[in-house]
C-alpha cells in the first residue's frame, strides 16, 4: 500500500428534481472511512489510523454541538476480514447517519482494528444507499490511506455515479505520493499535498466548511463591453451528463441592479443556454460547494432596427436574419421592430418585392444597428378576362422576376419597392405565346399607380 492519506468530499444528488438548498434544509454526512491493513503503518510518531481516528471523532464532535441538526454517520471498509483473505467486499455500515452520533462513533472506530483490503469503488456504491432520504444536502468525505487494490474503478464509479445524478466532489490529500501516483486521483478530484496532522486538520475543516455551507450562485451576462449589465434574457440549465433540464430563469437584476442570486444544487454538472438570437452556450460546468460561485457568460448583444421609411406603425412584413456561416436562421424580425442579436456577422433577406438581401452584415454590440427600407408603393393591377401575368424588376437593364399570379375579371393590390418594372402578361383562356403583352411601369413611395392588362 502507498503511503499516503487521502481525503475527498463528495456530494450525492439523487433526483433532477431537489430543491435549492436553504439554511433549513436537513444536512447528512456519511464518513466513509479506510480501515485497510495499511492503516496501521507509521506516521510522524504514530499511525494512519490513530490520527484519521482522532481527526473524525472531533470533527463530528465539534459540528453536532454547533448544530445540533448535522446528521452523521460512517462506514468503515477493509476491516472485517484479514488480508489473506483478499476480501474486496469487506465494507460496512457503522453507525447509521444521524443527529447527535459522535459518541456511537467514537465507540466503533476504537473497537475497529484495521486488517484489510481497499475496496473503495465497491464501499462508494454502497454509500448511496445510506442515506435516508433525498431531501437537503447530502455528502460523503472519504478517507483513505491508498489507492484502490481491489480491482475496482474508482474513475468509472465517480463516471457511473455521476450517470445516476450522483456526482463526486472531491478533495484529495495525500502524503508522499510520487507525480505518477498523484494524477491517480485527476478523475476523482483536486490533489493536495498533507505533510503532517496539523496539514490533515486543515483540510477536515476545508471539506466540513464546504459540506455544510449553502452553495450560491450569480450569473453574469457580460456585454460587449464585459460589464455584467444584460438582463431579462431567459435562461436554461441542462444536466451535463443526461441533457435534462434541471433550471429555468429569466435572468434578473436585484435591487442593486445586479444580477441576482440563484440557489442551485451542487450537484453534478451543468450546461447553461442563454436564449438570445443566436444562443449562447456554456457547457461543462461545475459548481464549488458551500460557496457563492459567479459565473461569467459574454453575450454582448447589439440592436438591430428594421425601419419601414418614415412609418412607426405595424408592417406586416418580416426579414430574416441567417447565420452567415451555415445558413441557420437566427430569427424572423417584423418591421418597424428593434432586437437584440449576439454581435457578429450575420445574412439578412428583407422580405419585401423585391427582396432585397443584406450579405455580411455587422451587427455591433452596444450600440443601435439601423437598415432603412424605403417605403414601398402600391400597384393596382386589374383586367376584364381571364389572365396570368409577372412583374419583373428592371435592374441595370435585365429583368429579374419578382411576383407572379392570375386574375379573372378582377384586380388585385401588390406592394413594390420603387423602382422601374415591366408587367408580363397573356391571356389564360388563349394560350398562344404571340398574346404576351408587356407594360412599363415606375413605382414611387406611398404612391399608388393604376394599370390595366
Amino acid at each position: 500500500m502507498r503511503n499516503i492519506i487521502v481525503v475527498c468530499l463528495l456530494f450525492l444528488g439523487f433526483s433532477l428534481s431537489a430543491q435549492t438548498t436553504s439554511a433549513g434544509s436537513a444536512k447528512r454526512i456519511l464518513i466513509l472511512l479506510d480501515g485497510s491493513g495499511s492503516m496501521l503503518d507509521p506516521w510522524k510518531g504514530t499511525n494512519k489510523w490513530e490520527v484519521a481516528k482522532k481527526l473524525v471523532v472531533k470533527t463530528i464532535d465539534s459540528i453536532q454541538k454547533e448544530d445540533p441538526e448535522v446528521e452523521i454517520g460512517i462506514r468503515v471498509f477493509g476491516h472485517q476480514s484479514p488480508r489473506a483473505a483478499h476480501d474486496c467486499k469487506d465494507s460496512k455500515l457503522e453507525v447509521s447517519i444521524s443527529k447527535n452520533s459522535g459518541y456511537n462513533v467514537k465507540n466503533a472506530l476504537n473497537n475497529i482494528v484495521p486488517k484489510g483490503y481497499t475496496p473503495i469503488a465497491y464501499s462508494l456504491f454502497l454509500s448511496a444507499g445510506d442515506f435516508i432520504s433525498t431531501e437537503g444536502t447530502n455528502s460523503i468525505i472519504l478517507i483513505t490511506d491508498g489507492i484502490e487494490n481491489c480491482e475496482g474503478d474508482p474513475c468509472a464509479s465517480s463516471q457511473a455515479l455521476r450517470d445516476k445524478k450522483i456526482t463526486l466532489k472531491p478533495f484529495v490529500i495525500g502524503l508522499g505520493l510520487a507525480e505518477a501516483a498523484k494524477k491517480q486521483f485527476d478523475c476523482i478530484g483536486n490533489y493536495y499535498d498533507a505533510g503532517d496532522e496539523k496539514s490533515f486538520s486543515n483540510a477536515m475543516s476545508i471539506v466540513m466548511s464546504q459540506a455544510l455551507n449553502i452553495t450560491t450562485t450569480q450569473i453574469n451576462l457580460l456585454d460587449a463591453f464585459g460589464l455584467p449589465v444584460e438582463k431579462n434574457i431567459e435562461i436554461t440549465l441542462y444536466d451535463h451528463a443526461t441533457g435534462e433540464v434541471r433550471y429555468n430563469y429569466v435572468h434578473t437584476p436585484d435591487s442593486r441592479n445586479q444580477p441576482d442570486t440563484l440557489f442551485l444544487n451542487p450537484i453534478g454538472k451543468y450546461d447553461i443556454v442563454v436564449h438570445t438570437f443566436p444562443i449562447v452556450k456554456l457547457n461543462d460546468i461545475e459548481l464549488t460547494p458551500g460557496k457563492h460561485n459567479i459565473i461569467g457568460i459574454d453575450v454582448p448583444l447589439g440592436n438591430l432596427i428594421i425601419s419601414e421609411g418614415q412609418s412607426t406603425s405595424f408592417s406586416p412584413k418580416q426579414c430574416v436574419v441567417r447565420d452567415n456561416k451555415t445558413g441557420e436562421i437566427v430569427y424572423a424580425q417584423n418591421f418597424n421592430t428593434k432586437e437584440r442579436y449576439i454581435a457578429g456577422v450575420y445574412d439578412i433577406d428583407i422580405l419585401t418585392i423585391p427582396r432585397l438581401h443584406y450579405e455580411d452584415y455587422v451587427i455591433k454590440g452596444g450600440v443601435d444597428n439601423k437598415i432603412n427600407i424605403p417605403l414601398p408603393g402600391t400597384l393596382n393591377i386589374s383586367t376584364t378576362e381571364n389572365k396570368v401575368y409577372s412583374i419583373y424588376l428592371v435592374k441595370e437593364g435585365r429583368l429579374e422576376k419578382v411576383y407572379e399570379s392570375s386574375l379573372n375579371a378582377s384586380n388585385e393590390m401588390v406592394q413594390l419597392l420603387p423602382g422601374d418594372y415591366k408587367i408580363f402578361s397573356r391571356s389564360n383562356i388563349k394560350k398562344y405565346s404571340a398574346n404576351t403583352k408587356d407594360i412599363a411601369v415606375s413605382i414611387k413611395s406611398a404612391k399608388t399607380t393604376i394599370i390595366k392588362i
